[in-house]
């Protein structure tokens, strides 16, 4: 975890944390995690050296982590699985910013935690934005938006929040990835055995992606990164930049799954797309062509 990462419970505890805290990177469970003892730390009963103490009934009632916020000033919201919701709805969140219209219940202040904000609906985040932009007058309000990468949030949030980066997380799948990508680009064919060859980059590449949610872009931004890592690794410069490119498309592939393309589809229209330029348009190719704009 990173060292501003680490020093915002304390930060909580002195009442010295910005209104609206960003923690993106590392892993959702490290993100539930200071989640959770921020918002202990901001609601503690105890003094401020020994928040937070884990025993008072505010710690108690406080665990974010097992889904269970029990606390009338602590309010979180995140996607139902079992509803299949690929957003979080405007409602969740209009829901949760009736809270910020009264004085706190029982504690000192009032914590609200967005789980996968970057999921968001646009309306919703429209609305938390209009709360943000206006500060409390009474007791301290805070916000913790949890996202896997900051950058996937609107910009107007960004402005008004204080991003925190947890960190890199667990590098050790990516760095295989980027491994197992750099010995297949080495291994690449000629024209002959193309089709299959993209076939196989495709197939690794929905292997390590994580692609349910059709709306997320945090799959498409962790094998972009691999494709990126993988091309520094080549030979020849016209390689480099052909991965390089490729890992540019990916960035931007989300939109084109949002329209309910299969992931595979997707990669290996990008794949041909950038690596046989000298081809005629056909097919998903031109698709993609006409989403993303031309190579």
């Amino acid at each position: 975890m990173s060292r501003a990462a680490e020093q915002l419970p304390s930060l909580a505890a002195t009442g010295r944390l910005y209104p609206s805290i960003i923690l993106h990177g590392g892993e959702p469970a490290d993100r539930l995690a200071l989640a959770n003892e921020i918002a202990r730390a901001l609601l503690c009963a105890g003094e401020p050296e020994t928040r937070p103490c884990g025993r008072c009934r505010h710690c108690r009632r406080i665990d974010i982590e097992n889904d269970g916020a029990f606390h009338p000033d602590f309010v979180f919201a995140r996607r139902d699985p079992k509803k299949r919701e690929t957003v979080i709805p405007v409602d969740k969140v209009r829901a949760l910013l009736q809270t910020a219209q009264v004085s706190p219940f029982e504690a000192r202040g009032q914590v609200f935690v967005i789980v996968e904000a970057e999921v968001l609906h646009p309306a919703g985040a429209n609305v938390l934005l209009k709360t943000l932009e206006e500060p409390a007058d009474r007791s301290p309000r805070n916000f913790l938006l949890l996202a896997s990468s900051a950058s996937e949030l609107l910009p107007t949030l960004r402005s008004r929040s204080w991003t925190v980066y947890l960190g890199a997380g667990d590098a050790g799948d990516d760095d295989e990835l980027a491994s197992d990508l750099l010995d297949l680009w080495r291994r690449r064919p000629g024209d002959e055995a193309f089709a299959p060859w993209v076939s196989a980059l495709a197939a690794r590449l929905v292997q390590d992606g994580g692609f349910e949610d059709i709306r997320a872009r945090q799959g498409w931004t962790r094998i972009a990164g691999a494709v990126a890592v993988a091309a520094r690794g080549l030979d020849r410069r016209a390689d480099r930049a052909a991965a390089l490119a490729l890992a540019a498309d990916l960035l931007d592939a989300h939109r084109l799954r949002q329209r309910s393309i299969q992931p595979r589809r997707i990669i290996e229209g990008l794949a041909v797309r950038r690596l046989r330029r000298d081809r005629p348009q056909t097919g998903f190719e031109s698709s993609v062509n006409e989403l993303l704009g031309p190579p």
